[in-house]
Formats: structure tokens, sequence, C-alpha cells
């Protein structure tokens, strides 16, 4: 399955709702939030995309894929490399976050801290799909 398609996205919001460590850990979350990949016309991303997840309290209400610039609580980027490097798990967000692999382009970690949990629960549910 091709990461940041359509089909990853639907499957993912489907595996955030059967995840009951998930639903726990962001019972109080309440946003939206994208994960972006850079443009890169290399790999056929001209404008870059994003999977952009409208979060509820434990659930995924939604899931959108949107080409080019994006609204969200939250925006997370990369470059398609370091996606996949995360979600294979061979590189730890919070890692990639501190040495600007990850970039946190719109929100704050202040914001985030409280959701350290649902963060990772957010992570190890999309290794699942990816």
């Amino acid at each position: 399955m091709q990461l940041f398609s359509e089909t990853w996205a639907q499957a993912y919001c489907q595996k955030l709702n059967a995840s009951e460590a998930y639903q726990k850990a962001a019972a109080t979350w309440e946003g939206s939030l994208a994960l972006r990949v850079r443009p890169d016309p290399a790999q056929g991303l001209p404008q870059g995309v994003a999977v952009v997840l409208d979060l509820w309290h434990g659930a995924c209400r939604g899931v959108e894929v949107v080409e080019g610039e994006v609204e969200a609580d939250f925006v997370i980027e990369a470059d398609l490399a370091t996606w996949q490097e995360v979600l294979e798990g061979r590189l730890e967000p919070l890692t990639a976050l501190m040495r600007g692999f990850l970039e946190l382009k719109r929100g704050s970690l202040a914001a985030l801290a409280p959701y350290a949990q649902a963060a990772q629960e957010l992570v190890r549910v999309a290794r699942e799909v990816a």
C-alpha cells in the first residue's frame, strides 16, 4: 500500500478507530493533525501531499488526502524518506523532531506535550498500516 495514498489514509483512520490503546491515550484530544510530505517532483509530489486526520476524543472522525498547502491544528512535515524511516520503525518521531527531520509547521510542542502517549499510539498504528 502506497504511503499517504487515499487507500492508506482510509486504512489508517479505520485502524485508529479499532485501537483501544489509541482511544484511551487520546480520550481528551480534539482537533486535526496533518502528516505532510514536502514537495518532491522527483518522487511525483510536485506540490507535496498530506494526510489530514480529524481526531476527536480517541476517534478518527474522518481523513482526507490533500495536495499542496494544508489547514490543520497541527501540521508535521518531512520528506518522504524520513516518513518512511519513521513508519518502518527505523527512526523514532521524537528524535526526528529534535533533530529537525520532522518539522512541526503548525501548532506547538507545548500544546502536544499532554498528548505524548496519544502521539506514540498514532505512530504505532501507522506502522501497522505501512
